[in-house]
């Protein structure tokens, strides 16, 4: 009896920060330690500038420019539709998987487990207002954590099996809602794992300004998608406890930021961003409880020039 061939792995990558974040996580994906062989796709927001450059230093990666497409939830429907492999890691192009990403991922996604992530450090060198951006989005999968079971996993780090993917494809035909998809795989497949051993690095640079229209549109968008698996009641009880989040959100925040030094340091000193970022996440979820309707526009906050900054994001 022949043996079993292993499965076939693609590694999707989100593009919507720009040419030179996807040269980085595409050179990091070239340089990954002792992993099964996989292939790469990058489906990239078409206004992005400078991909023909990224086509020619990375020859063996398909990209697809998703023409009429920009957000990051069309762009990871996208890369999951054309991701051919029987398991599916995803990422954006943001994030610098370490050398071990995918063999730590793969390994850890066990039969029973109904998808797998692992965790997203910030590059120590960053800004205040970068600080601010990262604690918000990402302060769940910041170091440190256990293995084990997890409420939620975050699409810049995750793998998922192909077969599972399919069952829920209603779900992410068009868009990719990560809150609706982890509760369907969780539901039928088993529980969501975190594996701190899977670690990429988040090295998104924005403007204070963007940063907070972001929060508050991917705040509407994640109340008005929650009210889709909930009946009246649960709607209201949302909508009573929303004006709360503020404080439980930093009360979470802060206290995973004080079990390290520095994050501590970096998190007293982008307090008043982070605040701000907050109230404008929690303003947009009320929003999304109350009007059902989602934000007019869902485009990520543009990363700025290197010139703007000072130095380059690399």
């Amino acid at each position: 009896m022949s043996q079993q061939e292993p499965p076939s792995i693609t590694v999707a990558v989100v593009g919507i920060c720009g040419a030179s974040h996807a040269t980085r996580c595409l050179d990091a994906l070239a340089r990954q330690e002792k992993s099964p062989p996989f292939n790469v796709v990058l489906v990239h927001d078409p206004h992005l500038e400078g991909m023909e450059a990224v086509r020619d230093r990375h020859a063996h990666v398909r990209l697809v420019s998703n023409e009429g497409q920009r957000s990051p939830l069309e762009l990871a429907a996208r890369a999951i539709l054309e991701a051919d492999g029987d398991i599916i890691i995803l990422t954006e192009d943001h994030c610098v998987p370490k050398p071990d990403w995918v063999r730590q991922l793969i390994a850890a996604l066990r039969p029973d487990r109904g998808a797998v992530g692992g965790v997203v450090q910030a590059n120590p060198c960053i800004r205040a207002v970068d600080w601010a951006f990262y604690f918000v989005d990402f302060f769940r999968y910041m170091r440190p954590v256990q293995p084990g079971p997890s409420p939620t996993l975050t699409v810049c780090n995750v793998a998922y099996r192909r077969d599972h993917v399919d069952q829920i494809r209603s779900l992410w035909r068009t868009f990719f809602h990560e809150t609706a998809i982890n509760d369907a795989l969780r539901s039928r497949f088993g529980p969501l794992w975190l594996e701190p051993k899977a670690e990429v690095e988040m090295r998104r640079t924005v403007r204070f300004r963007d940063a907070v229209y972001e929060r508050y549109a991917f705040g509407r968008l994640f109340g008005c998608t929650r009210l889709e698996f909930c009946g009246p009641a649960r709607r209201l009880y949302y909508m009573l406890f929303a004006p709360t989040l503020p404080l439980l959100l930093m009360g979470r925040m802060g206290a995973k930021a004080v079990q390290e030094r520095a994050c501590a340091v970096a998190f007293i000193r982008a307090l008043p961003m982070i605040s701000a970022m907050v109230l404008a996440w929690s303003w947009g979820e009320w929003l999304g409880y109350l009007t059902r309707r989602p934000p007019r526009s869902l485009v990520v906050a543009p990363e700025i020039r290197a010139a703007q900054r000072g130095s380059d994001p690399g």
